[in-house]
């Protein structure tokens, strides 16, 4: 998995950095040009790559997830976006130091290299801006998925015009080439995902067979797939799971898989959706038996699946159970007998969905459970308040260096707790964690 890992990053730093490379190869200029010129069209060509890649880096590839994660995955999508946004900005930024005059980031005025240099430019600028403030601009999820395509569409159709009016670097044919096929590879890419993905999820539909309210504002949807046989998983792996009238539909949404996988004869897998937003709170509740659904997976690298260790720690808050429900589930489904900690935060005894299910598996597998809630009633004797130091130490396994950890929740809880860990002694190849922070 190492080695896939190496070799996926190593072909993306390689696709970035190659026009660059070719450029200075095949220099069309016979007199060296001013410094800051040389680094402003240095950094535009770095830039045009980054943007055209960031459509393979959230197009659902499993191939790609599996070493790194898709949670991983779409954190450096957002890195590298503010990356490229940075390159952007300071290509014509040093033209202006130089040669370029201020009047050229008007996309309204000035020749076509002009114009579509500043539509990119702004283009890529209000990507960022809607990405960071949407929930200050109160953009659905389902809204800011459409105006961030149109958007990355835009950016990524001006700087191609931008690259092939310029006419400088782009004009020897091996640069024409290289550009070339990136377009070609990028618009592939995004055909996969837009086109090809959904008219295959299309032919393979899958029925809502259950829909309960388990308390804590948090609903255990069943689904089945209806003519075909649904897809493997390993526990703690997550699918997108689509609603609307049609795989084309924006209502596209990443979550962990909650039931055990070693899955039922009608192939039927389970989700727990929390009431966090418009999609969790107005449309999953109305999802009635036998409503049509989409489901894609399985994605991430989340998973106890051919992790070594002489037991596992899990650390779950709010809704971070979900995941760590399917472990426990394939753990008893599979007569695995290996020791399980489970330390479950939650602000008090309401928000802790599966408790009961949770109290029943301590007799079907070898798990100890240790509740931390802020909240408790007065008469509760376990861990109250914050995770912390102290009560992981309170609980961890005698050989706790030997276990295997997962962290879900919260992001700041899992920052904290993985720096926990780490303070205690825990090996970070031995911590897995997944965020789902799309924005």
């Amino acid at each position: 998995m190492l080695a896939r890992g190496i070799a996926w990053f190593s072909c993306y730093v390689l696709l970035v950095v190659a026009p660059a490379a070719i450029a200075v190869a095949v220099d069309p200029f016979p007199v060296p040009r001013p410094a800051l010129v040389e680094i402003s069209v240095a950094l535009g060509l770095l830039a045009f790559p980054l943007v055209l890649a960031q459509f393979a880096l959230v197009s659902h590839l499993q191939a790609a997830s599996r070493p790194f994660g898709t949670d991983a995955l779409v954190q450096f999508h957002r890195y590298m976006g503010f990356l490229a946004l940075a390159f952007v900005i300071a290509h014509p930024v040093l033209l202006n130091l130089r040669v370029l005059p201020w009047s050229g980031w008007s996309p309204f005025s000035g020749n076509p290299v002009f114009r579509s240099g500043a539509v990119a430019s702004w283009a890529i600028v209000a990507l960022v801006v809607t990405t960071v403030l949407r929930r200050r601009l109160r953009l659905s999820y389902e809204a800011w998925r459409t105006v961030h395509l149109a958007l990355a569409l835009t950016a990524a159709a001006a700087m191609v015009a931008h690259v092939l009016a310029v006419n400088g670097y782009s004009r020897p044919g091996p640069m024409r080439v290289v550009f070339t096929g990136y377009v070609l590879l990028a618009g592939a890419v995004l055909m996969a995902y837009r086109l090809v993905r959904p008219l295959r999820l299309r032919s393979q539909p899958w029925t809502v067979v259950e829909n309960l309210d388990e308390g804590a504002s948090t609903r255990t949807l069943r689904v089945r797939p209806a003519g075909h046989p649904g897809f493997p998983f390993d526990p703690g792996q997550f699918a997108w799971l689509i609603t609307g009238s049609s795989p084309f539909s924006s209502q596209q949404h990443p979550l962990s898989i909650a039931s055990s996988a070693e899955r039922p004869a009608d192939g039927s897998i389970e989700f727990a959706v929390k009431a966090l937003g418009d999609w969790s709170t107005g449309v999953v509740p109305g999802l009635a038996p036998g409503a049509r659904v989409w489901v894609e997976g399985a994605y991430g690298a989340f998973t106890t699946e051919g992790k070594a260790g002489q037991g596992f720690v899990l650390i779950a808050g709010g809704i971070g159970i979900a995941p760590v429900r399917s472990m426990l589930q394939t753990l008893r489904d599979r007569g695995d007998r290996r020791h399980v900690v489970l330390v479950y935060a939650a602000h008090d005894e309401t928000r802790a969905p599966f408790r009961r299910e949770i109290e029943r598996l301590r007799g079907k597998i070898n798990l100890d459970v240790v509740y931390v809630f802020e909240a408790p009633p007065e008469d509760w004797t376990g861990e109250r308040g914050f995770l912390t130091m102290d009560v992981l130490r309170r609980h961890l396994p005698a050989h706790f260096t030997r276990y295997h950890y997962f962290v879900c929740g919260p992001p700041p809880m899992m920052d904290a707790v993985e720096a926990m860990l780490i303070e205690a002694g825990v090996a970070p190849a031995s911590i897995d964690s997944e965020r789902f922070q799309v924005v």
